[in-house]
């Protein structure tokens, strides 16, 4: 194939931009099936241009490249369905937001004892104003709100551990999921603009944007409601899943609702008593959620034993992996006219689909279906394994590549 791909530069640069192209495909798919996939490309190249000519690969190119996007398209959707929606594995997403709560409860705690306990009763004892510093104010603001994202991205590492060990989001997990981005968002957002606004306040070209800063606080009460409804939620979630530690079912829980009291706590030792003794107790206090916070990140973390997810057995859920066949000696039935009885009519359209695909060629790969047919690589890994294991199919190795055939057509 390389000598013959070498001799060919026209198939050769047809190779190299498919290639390319396959990084539209999830890296899982990419992994498994991509120089199968690249290959069999090569194979069909040769076969227009010996054929057609330099027409016939373009031809050959403008029926391959839709249905490339499109199934690329569809293994990407089918990969984020599985994972609960998000954008890497259950057990990844547990993993990172557990140590974005961890260090955003550590932050947390670093504000309030700075900004209350530390410059507080800094600034009441010398009879100054703790915040009439620069350097100090952007300080403090910059670890309050990191504390903040951190904390709302904190929330996915729940949300992640209850996907890992229950296989699914649920309604409550996933509109839990929903509130804590949106959280995430809107600190992230806030954030980015304060940083720039403590940086950049006070000069001229800044000043056209300052009435920003304004508006901007107006979303610091939206944020901190989503991000209590995500914690509710993600916590009743959590509550409810017999399979996760007693501990991460309790804690979420425990955290929210601790928040209202601590602040109630700290604003009533700001009105009474002796100041210094006062603002340093209200720093705890309020500190109080931030704790929780880590500790629900450090629970996280050590919660080892959330997997990947439950395999789904829908359509798409690929339980099984498409080299997972076991070559029957026998067929245990002939697929008649392309259906068998007992499937769906979408499952008879796409096997109909498989069978011609298979007639007309022989012999395919699964990369080799999924480009002759509009199955994605993962629906044609399944079909040919499930009609294979049944006997259904004829399968057998060839230069460490699984080829699937009918009966009739094996010698």
């Amino acid at each position: 194939m390389a000598s013959g791909a070498a001799g060919e530069p026209g198939v050769a640069a047809s190779e190299r931009v498919y290639r390319a192209l396959m990084r539209a495909y999830p890296e899982e798919v990419r992994r498994r099936y991509a120089e199968e996939m690249v290959g069999y490309f090569g194979d069909l190249c040769r076969e227009e241009r010996s054929s057609r000519g330099p027409g016939g690969v373009m031809s050959l190119w403008a029926r391959t490249l839709p249905e490339l996007i499109f199934t690329a398209l569809q293994e990407r959707g089918t990969v984020f369905r599985r994972n609960a929606y998000l954008p890497a594995a259950p057990g990844t997403v547990a993993r990172w937001g557990a140590l974005c709560a961890l260090l955003g409860g550590v932050l947390g705690v670093a504000f309030h004892l700075i900004e209350y306990s530390l410059l507080g009763a800094l600034g009441i004892l010398t009879g100054g104003s703790y915040g009439s510093d620069p350097f100090a104010r952007f300080f403090t603001l910059l670890l309050l709100l990191g504390a903040l994202s951190l904390s709302s991205l904190g929330l996915f590492g729940l949300y992640g551990t209850v996907v890992a060990r229950s296989g699914r989001p649920g309604l409550l997990a996933g509109a839990g999921a929903v509130f804590s981005a949106a959280a995430a968002f809107l600190w992230l957002s806030i954030s980015g603009y304060g940083a720039v606004h403590n940086l950049a306040s006070g000069t001229a070209f800044f000043a056209p944007f300052e009435w920003l800063w304004n508006g901007g606080a107006l979303l610091i009460g939206p944020a901190m409601v989503f991000w209590f409804l995500g914690l509710l939620l993600l916590g009743i979630a959590a509550a409810r899943e017999r399979r996760l530690p007693r501990l991460l079912r309790v804690l979420p829980l425990v955290l929210f609702a601790i928040i209202a009291p601590s602040y109630e706590l700290g604003g009533y030792f700001e009105m009474v008593g002796n100041p210094v003794t006062a603002v340093i107790v209200m720093g705890f206090a309020q500190g109080l959620p931030f704790v929780g916070v880590a500790l629900l990140g450090w629970v996280l973390l050590r919660d080892d034993a959330a997997g990947p997810p439950v395999a789904s057995d829908g359509p798409d859920g690929g339980a099984r992996e498409a080299g997972d066949v076991s070559g029957a000696t026998r067929p245990a039935g002939r697929i008649a006219g392309g259906a068998r009885s007992g499937t769906s009519g979408v499952e008879r359209d796409k096997e109909k689909e498989l069978h011609g695909a298979i007639q007309r060629h022989g012999q395919l790969t699964v990369a080799g279906v999924a480009l002759e047919t509009s199955l994605s690589v993962k629906e044609a890994g399944r079909m040919l394994s499930g009609l294979a294991s049944k006997g259904h199919l004829g399968v057998r190795v060839e230069h460490g590549r699984l080829l699937y055939s009918l009966w009739e057509d094996r010698g």
